[in-house]
């Protein structure tokens, strides 16, 4: 499998299993929030003992944006991060700083602001369509999830019926998504080429909608629900079949009292998995789960090692590693399943940050 040249010559570069192409870092983006800036960090420089100046190649200055980035995501093609410049549901948490919510069009190469967007009122998660031409997203105040066209830089509304629409999700083959939505803890399934004419939405479930990811090479999403103070429902998680958007088949309900603080979700590609932090007492888990039927069982769980109490940010990287954002405690936690070990990598902020860490494609 090749690819065109990375230094500018017309011949090919070779791309090894994990997708990387050698001699070309391995990026990834993270959100620094409160802090206002993106980081721009080499994969491979996060080593344990190591700090955000070891891995950092480069930095986008968001200071005249507030609140700041929350959340980000980055277009299948490598060369646009979409960043929400939003609060999103940690007001509730933690003080945040007052500003209207827009999507931001960062440039990667380049690292420039390209173009603002208003979509509406605490834009949250990003999903993009395989072809980078679109991308999806969660607006926590409003009764919609935004479809935006990348390249006219504008969107339509999809509307839900509900506010606190979150986390979004986009299967492998491209063709149906995932948003979770709602203190009830349901979820709107639709299909990526007509979201406006074919979606629906699960019934019934209980907690408060958080993270959701389609399990590798499946149209079944893995759905999760964290507790809730507003309605006093525990967490838990169900699965969720999107085959056909209109109509989601919900399964696997599972309800756990007391259940730690979970949030978001991602798709571990490399071991065709889906992955969570859980934490309980100040202290992190990593959860690994595959796809049995209609059931997610558990199949490993990593001691990460390390303080939080809410980890916002998840990544897989294609080597099959996790990557958290933990904001509380300000740092970058990287976690190998294989091997059952992991280390943090502190961020050097004092203000609520990293929220959000995403991979860039090579």
């Amino acid at each position: 499998m090749t690819e065109p040249g990375v230094d500018g010559g017309s011949g090919p570069a070779p791309v090894v299993p994990d997708g990387s192409v050698p001699g070309k870092p391995r990026l990834a983006i993270t959100a620094d929030f409160l802090h206002k800036t993106l980081s721009i960090i080499d994969i491979d420089e996060l080593r344990e003992g190591g700090t955000r100046a070891d891995a950092l190649v480069g930095e986008v200055d968001l200071s005249m944006y507030t609140p700041g980035p929350m959340s980000l995501n980055v277009t299948p093609d490598g060369k646009t991060a979409l960043v929400s410049i939003s609060g999103g549901f940690l007001g509730a948490f933690i003080t945040v700083p007052a500003g209207p919510g827009i999507l931001l069009f960062v440039d990667i190469e380049t690292r420039k602001v390209t173009g603002e967007l208003d979509v509406g009122d605490s834009p949250m998660g990003i999903a993009f369509s395989k072809d980078s031409k679109r991308a999806f997203v969660g607006l926590y105040s409003e009764n919609y999830f935004a479809v935006v066209d990348i390249a006219a830089k504008t969107f339509i509304p999809v509307s839900t019926g509900s506010g606190f629409n979150e986390e979004l999700a986009i299967d492998d083959s491209g063709t149906v998504g995932i948003l979770t939505y709602g203190p009830s803890g349901n979820a709107v399934t639709f299909s990526v080429a007509d979201p406006m004419g074919m979606n629906g939405n699960t019934l019934g479930l209980t907690g408060d909608a958080a993270g959701a990811a389609f399990f590798p090479g499946s149209k079944k999403a893995f759905l999760m629900q964290a507790p809730t103070f507003l309605t006093g429902n525990v967490g838990g998680h169900n699965v969720i079949d999107a085959s056909n958007p209109a109509s989601p088949v919900a399964s696997d309900d599972i309800r756990i009292n007391a259940h730690p603080t979970t949030y978001p979700v991602t798709a571990v590609k490399a071991r065709g998995s889906i992955a969570y932090p859980s934490t309980a007492n100040g202290a992190v888990t990593i959860v690994e789960m595959k796809l049995e039927g209609d059931v997610a069982k558990e199949v490993k769980k990593v001691d990460a090692g390390m303080a939080g109490n809410l980890a916002y940010g998840i990544t897989d990287t294609p080597d099959g590693k996790i990557l958290i954002a933990v904001p509380g405690d300000h740092y970058i936690g990287v976690v190998d399943l294989e091997a059952g070990t992991a280390f943090h990598v502190p961020w050097g902020q004092t203000e609520a940050g990293p929220t959000e860490i995403k991979v860039v494609p090579q």
